[in-house]
């Protein structure tokens, strides 16, 4: 799906895609300390940057909406299908039908001009069954400031694609269990999406997360980000959680999602692109580099801010008051407390500090929450206590 997006860049006249020229990065608290009203690009904004892409490229809306509202299931199809016969006379059919899809201008101008800029997919998810949740514009505009608060090369890496073809072949002599489960982990489309340049672009889409709890995952090795809408809303503003007493005043799901994109970090690293590598089986990343280990292992990491959600319910990862899981998730929570609480990392844990920003963020640094002007939290109510959360330890 869209194999010649990279051809048409390369013509004169047109502007190259996925520039990221207006989606740009934020290193200070900006995007931290705001509620899930405040801080996004405006609607009126976003014209101006679909038109920037769109301007000499003819065909460029046409194959865009294709890629997101690219699905195989029957009931998708069905509705798309209306949709582009209700369209059929309307000045923008295909824009007309990424707002159908959507049922919300802002929110499918948002996703296509985050295609354009930063080479993200957001749709709804293959699976229509009625459990899984939708988008809707708010969370487009959630995934804007996650994605401003991770440099735009590390997004051009874990958009890499990894070849598949000699999977099969590679897992032949693996039980058929770990055959099943590494097959299973597979997105649906993965073989007919990756384009001619050989990239996968970063994909965002509802769906039920494992026992319908976990609030987002990423399969080892993809970069599909998979989000249980109903729980990933629990840490919007105006959320409560009672197991740590707070409620929260800023938009808490911003943490959720760079903790999400720093593992798909881990997957594509060391991905340099040639390597006859396999896409879930046998690769190397961060987590499992013999060296890189010791650093995560001894680096003290405070319980939040993206794992309050979680540490909670699985009380052997938390240690001293710190939390201590496994290996791939103490190093998605690394990076994004180098993003998010880096103040607080630097004094508890320099040494993994000092290697996050040679080493992956190419000397880049953030300021966290603890540099917002306001409390980004505020104890419960006895009323918020009871009414709300599960009591820690029982």
């Amino acid at each position: 799906m869209l194999c010649s997006l990279s051809s048409l860049a390369a013509t004169p006249g047109p502007q190259a895609l996925f520039q990221n020229r207006f989606f740009t990065l934020s290193t200070n608290t900006e995007l931290l300390c705001a509620t899930s009203e405040q801080q996004f690009t405006p609607t009126e904004r976003l014209a101006d940057i679909i038109h920037f892409y769109e301007n000499n490229h003819p065909n460029l809306r046409q194959q865009a909406v294709a890629v997101l509202t690219d699905h195989t299931n029957p009931e998708h199809l069905t509705d798309l299908a209306g949709y582009k016969d209700d369209c059929e006379k309307h000045i923008s059919a295909d824009l007309c039908v990424l707002e159908k899809y959507w049922g919300d201008k802002d929110a499918a101008w948002r996703a296509l001009a985050l295609f354009y800029d930063t080479k993200t997919v957001i749709k709804h998810s293959e699976d229509y069954r009625y459990q899984v949740k939708r988008f809707d514009a708010d969370h487009l505009r959630i995934f804007e400031k996650a994605i401003r608060k991770i440099p735009a090369f590390l997004r051009q890496n874990i958009s890499k694609a990894k070849p598949v073809e000699n999977l099969d072949k590679e897992l032949a002599d693996k039980p058929t269990a770990i055959q099943e489960l590494i097959h299973d982990a597979f997105q649906e489309d993965y073989n007919t999406s990756i384009w001619q340049d050989h990239t996968h672009p970063l994909t965002l889409v509802p769906g039920v997360g494992f026992r319908s709890r976990t609030v987002a995952q990423v399969f080892s090795g993809q970069n599909l980000i998979v989000f249980t809408v109903k729980e990933f809303d629990k840490g919007k503003e105006g959320g409560s959680y009672r197991d740590i007493d707070v409620q929260y005043l800023v938009d808490f799901r911003l943490p959720i999602v760079v903790h999400e994109i720093a593992h798909t970090i881990d997957n594509f690293h060391f991905w340099n692109g040639t390597d006859d590598l396999y896409f879930f089986y046998k690769y190397h990343k961060i987590s499992n580099d013999e060296q890189i280990m010791k650093i995560i292992a001894e680096a003290k990491l405070a319980l939040w801010p993206s794992k309050w959600f979680e540490a909670f319910e699985y009380l052997y990862e938390v240690n001293d008051g710190r939390y201590d899981g496994n290996t791939q998730e103490k190093l998605a929570e690394l990076v994004a407390q180098y993003i998010l609480i880096p103040e607080r990392l630097q004094e508890s844990s320099p040494a993994a500090y000092q290697w996050l920003r040679n080493e992956v963020f190419r000397g880049i640094e953030y300021q966290g929450y603890d540099r917002c002007p306001t409390p980004i939290t505020r104890p419960l109510s006895w009323w918020q206590k009871y009414a709300s959360g599960k009591l820690l330890g029982q």
